[in-house]
């Protein structure tokens, strides 16, 4: 039989966008259970749906990572992402101006990816083994995506990312209610 997977210099082009993605975005990840606290404790600033939204975005943030890892290893590759730790923070609201502009990148980088797929599907001859597609036209097998797959895949990270970018930007605005009383 034969199914659509995606090139192999493809897949080396999402692995890379994929992986500045989570350089650009995951960076932040660890500093959203401390601007909650900073709000709380140092400005006062203990709004529920606020903090709701910062803690729900910190989560969705690192079960995300954990989506967008996986499909660069099932690309084959390997994730590569850092951790920034900010050593004193002052602005939170400006700390959120930054990550919103990191969620619009990550998102465009996601798309970017999603295009990429699209563009460079291509037939091949598989066999079904134990629930496995393998390509039967080289000598050495070797397990195959099925391009719809790493697509829905890149469809669900993109409206993670929007919801994101939706997170972030109402954080912003209720921040910004907060500090102009």
């Amino acid at each position: 039989m034969k199914i659509e997977s995606i090139k192999e210099s493809a897949k080396k082009a999402i692995i890379e966008l994929l992986n500045k993605q989570l350089q650009v975005e995951y960076a932040f990840i660890i500093n959203y259970p401390r601007i909650i606290d900073k709000l709380i404790a140092v400005d006062k600033i203990n709004d529920e749906q606020l903090n709701k939204d910062l803690e729900r975005l910190g989560k969705d943030s690192t079960r995300h990572l954990g989506s967008v890892g996986q499909l660069i290893v099932q690309l084959g590759g390997e994730p590569m992402w850092q951790i920034e730790v900010i050593d004193r923070l002052v602005d939170v609201d400006n700390l959120l101006d930054h990550q919103l502009k990191k969620e619009k990148v990550a998102l465009s980088l996601c798309q970017e990816a999603k295009r990429v797929a699209e563009r460079n599907k291509v037939k091949v001859k598989v066999r079904d083994f134990l629930g496995r597609l393998i390509r039967v036209e080289d000598e050495l097998p070797y397990d195959v995506l099925n391009a719809s797959d790493v697509i829905s895949t890149l469809e669900r990270m993109i409206i993670d990312e929007t919801h994101h970018i939706r997170l972030v930007h109402d954080s912003i605005a209720t921040l910004n209610m907060f500090m102009n009383k």
